[in-house]
């Protein structure tokens, strides 16, 4: 397996936001009725949303990265840079702070044996503009993957043309674009968004694409359906002819799907990449949560692409950091120590697809 060469450099960029959870005791549940001051025990303060979550796996993992999300100047803005600082001082040089605006922030409500409830405030992800985002000239950064459109006002609307312009200006300067999505509420002004319209208008300038199944059917407007071979590959053409190079489904326990185009982006040797098709199965853990664990894998997908492995040996990286954030959600191996437990022959679950 290749080492990180520490001369290249990725950006992840989009959505960011500060989650408070407190901490319920055990009989919190009977005693939530409106009206009541419900006791609860201490806050827990982390940083959410895709430059967190992936950009956090991806520097704990050895890559070079360069945090862009958007945040105020304000008490929770603070918070989410104290929280970076906490992981390494140099990952708050490239936020971009803004003032007079709204930090984005989560409640959490879980009270035991409850399923969570989450309040949220997009904040000043609803105003991020192409502009925010500010190239370096160095030639070191190869990638830039962003996160979370459906939850950013201003990406979403007019068919995602921030978006566009910001991919056009990573193309410019030589830089491979990549591109994850999120669950839209179908309540929500972003639940009324034409997905397939503004699909069309951004995937032409997306080289690597990471949603999951379920998303993209969603945005495809294709009703839920078993999960089969003869499905992700007609899902999967549909990218690829909208443009895209390199398509990573997630397909939650049952792994991650890969399909390549015939040209895909000089970030990848073509001669093992091109027209590729792959199912991976998930590695056999434990589970302590789930949370987060597609942003992990994608981070583990991005970072084998970086260590310049085959599309077979990036799969099982995809996979193999998925687990183990799934089994030690609060401390991520470094990737030599993952690699040599997927070369040991971990185990991975029965998730054949026919």
């Amino acid at each position: 397996m290749s080492d990180f060469n520490q001369q290249q450099s990725i950006i992840v960029a989009g959505h960011i936001c500060l989650d408070l959870t407190p901490r319920f005791p055990e009989s919190a549940l009977s005693t939530l009725i409106p009206g009541s001051l419900v006791r609860v025990d201490q806050m827990h303060c982390s940083v959410g949303g895709a430059v967190a979550n992936t950009g956090l796996a991806l520097h704990q993992l050895g890559v070079k990265t360069r945090l862009m999300g958007r945040i105020s100047d304000d008490l929770f803005g603070k918070e989410v840079k104290r929280i970076l600082s906490g992981y390494d001082p140099a990952l708050t040089c490239d936020m971009i702070q803004v003032a007079g605006e709204s930090t984005s922030y989560s409640v959490v409500v879980a009270p035991p044996g409850v399923d969570r409830l989450f309040l949220h405030c997009p904040g000043c992800n609803d105003l991020f503009e192409a502009d925010d985002i500010i190239l370096p000239k160095d030639q070191q950064v190869k990638l830039l993957h962003f996160g979370y459109p459906p939850v950013m006002r201003s990406v979403y609307r007019d068919d995602g043309q921030q978006l566009v312009s910001l991919f056009h200006k990573a193309h410019a300067a030589g830089i491979a674009t990549s591109l994850d999505m999120c669950s839209v509420d179908p309540t929500s002004e972003a639940g009324g968004i034409d997905w397939q319209r503004w699909l069309a208008n951004v995937l032409p300038h997306v080289d690597i694409f990471v949603p999951s199944l379920d998303e993209l059917l969603f945005m495809l407007g294709i009703s839920d359906q078993p999960v089969s071979l003869e499905l992700l590959q007609s899902v999967g053409k549909q990218i690829l002819d909208s443009g895209v190079g390199v398509l990573m489904l997630k397909l939650g326990e049952q792994g991650v799907y890969l399909q390549t185009a015939q040209q895909i982006h000089a970030v990848f040797d073509a001669q093992s990449w091109s027209e590729v098709s792959l199912h991976c199965p998930c590695y056999s853990v434990d589970v302590v949560s789930t949370n987060g664990a597609g942003d992990y894998t994608i981070a583990g997908f991005l970072a084998a692409i970086l260590a310049g492995q085959t599309p077979s040996q990036a799969l099982h990286s995809a996979v193999g950091v998925g687990a183990w954030h799934v089994q030690s959600p609060d401390e991520l191996a470094r990737w030599d120590v993952i690699q040599k437990r997927i070369d040991g022959g971990w185990e991975q679950l029965d998730k054949t697809l026919s």
